[in-house]
């Protein structure tokens, strides 16, 4: 089944509209991913060297396609918003954290495979790499708007909070050869 993005936005902004957006959400991202080629999404949208693209956002919802290298691990980041990740191919390790005392506390690593839908709450904290040795892609639909909101990174020893702009996102970015979950 081919793939139309326009359809999958209005029936994404539908889903976050609803009276049960977490539940509908990950329903549609999970019936879109079964019932379409994932190479289709993924060569429907012109990535370019972009590795996250917007495809949507308004007041409600934000809609992005994500590609993550294996060899980059993004840092530690809050939503403040709900969040559910589809995944088209590769596996997309997500390293989950807590607030605790001032400081971050590792909680687990979830990978999410090829055909899963992960759903993180506003609360949730999260360092994000592909998993083995080819790039990730996803669909990643939040509900409110992402880029519209003061949002926090978090110092990848300290914990310490940091203020969400792009220049501190890449600055953060870790090699994964120099990772390590502590």
């Amino acid at each position: 089944m081919t793939f139309d993005k326009d359809a999958f936005v209005k029936a994404a902004r539908e889903a976050v509209g609803s009276p049960q957006p977490t539940k509908a959400v990950r329903a549609l991202l999970e019936e879109t991913i079964a019932q379409t080629d994932p190479q289709a999404i993924i060569d429907s949208i012109p990535l370019g060297d972009e590795e996250e693209i917007m495809l949507f956002e308004d007041e409600h919802a934000s809609i992005w396609f994500c590609r993550f290298d294996p060899s980059v691990v993004l840092p530690p980041h809050e939503h403040k918003m709900n969040v559910h990740i589809g995944v088209l191919r590769g596996g997309e390790k997500n390293i989950l954290y807590r607030r605790e005392a001032g400081t971050l506390k590792h909680i687990k690593t979830k990978t999410v495979n090829p055909g899963e839908v992960l759903s993180l709450g506003s609360d949730g904290i999260h360092a994000v790499t592909a998993d083995g040795d080819e790039p990730s892609y996803a669909l990643h639909v939040y509900e409110g708007p992402l880029m519209q909101i003061k949002r926090s990174l978090f110092d990848w020893e300290s914990g310490e909070e940091i203020e969400f702009t792009m220049e501190n996102f890449y600055a953060m970015q870790k090699p994964s050869a120099e990772f390590s979950v502590g």
